[in-house]
């Protein structure tokens, strides 16, 4: 019995870590410039001359051009990378 209860102590607190983590998540929407693009990563900066290195989905190299403009819309995480949810030109 007393192992049952620590299991599901710890399934309840593994639990309330995930929505703990996943509630400081911030968005941010911005226009950018895209400096280098690779395989699962981009490099940006924005208007006022912030470089961010923001990860992709999957490679974008041959659909986003260098030095040009985007409007973006990416997510942050604590102890996480900058996650891209969308791109538009």
């Amino acid at each position: 019995m007393n192992k049952k209860k620590g299991l599901i102590k710890s399934l309840l607190l593994l639990l309330l870590l995930v929505l703990l983590w996943n509630s400081f998540r911030t968005s941010i929407f911005e226009a950018v410039t895209v400096q280098k693009i690779s395989e699962n990563e981009m490099t940006v900066i924005n208007f006022d001359n912030i470089e961010r290195t923001i990860t992709v989905p999957m490679d974008m190299s041959k659909l986003i051009e260098e030095n040009k403009e985007y409007t973006i819309l990416y997510d942050k995480r604590v102890f996480d990378k900058y996650r891209l949810r969308s791109i538009k030109p």
